[in-house]
């Protein structure tokens, strides 16, 4: 009797452990399209993984608007690409009042005709059906205009810092 309670023990957390695995693949896949279209500046596609309730905000979807014209401007005056962004490994997964979530880090680097700016932060990672994710970055949620927009956010749900920018300048002012 004690062998089968084993067995089926063992087995139970194999289970959990395998859906908990594929759980993070799904997160980190997901991070990584929209860091591809991030990086692609494609807004249409990095658009889809931005949190319903922060896209239907007027509000929110205004400093969007300024924040894309903004990119677009910098990128043809001043040649701003994004030359990478890397995502780290998802934290454990929270639920909370229906809402799994939990923390990714990401380190993007941006680079114009005078040199480049490497910043590390840490997205927030959303989602009701463990399929779809969306992704906050941690900055935005730390305001309290878009915090009290997320009230779905757990409390236990940890937040690092954000490091400072490392910014590099070419001599030369060419990449």
């Amino acid at each position: 009797m004690r062998k089968i309670i084993l067995v089926v023990f063992v087995g139970l957390l194999i289970s959990l452990s395998t859906n908990a695995q594929n759980l993070q693949t799904v997160i980190k896949t997901e991070a990584l399209k929209m860091a591809r279209a991030l990086s692609a500046m494609d807004f249409q596609a990095y658009s889809q993984f931005v949190y319903p309730t922060l896209l239907s905000d007027p509000q929110n979807k205004e400093l969007i608007r300024k924040g894309i014209d903004s990119v677009e401007k910098y990128r043809k005056e001043f040649g701003v690409k994004v030359k990478s962004v890397l995502i780290g490994n998802p934290s454990a997964v929270i639920t909370y009042k229906n809402v799994m979530q939990c923390a990714i880090p990401q380190t993007t680097t941006i680079e114009a005709f005078m040199g480049s700016i490497t910043t590390e932060n840490t997205l927030i990672a959303l989602s009701k059906d463990g399929k779809t994710w969306y992704f906050v970055d941690a900055l935005v949620y730390k305001q309290k205009e878009s915090k009290s927009k997320l009230p779905e956010l757990s409390p236990q749900l940890v937040i690092p810092d954000m490091k400072p920018p490392v910014i590099h300048t070419n001599e030369s002012g060419k990449n």
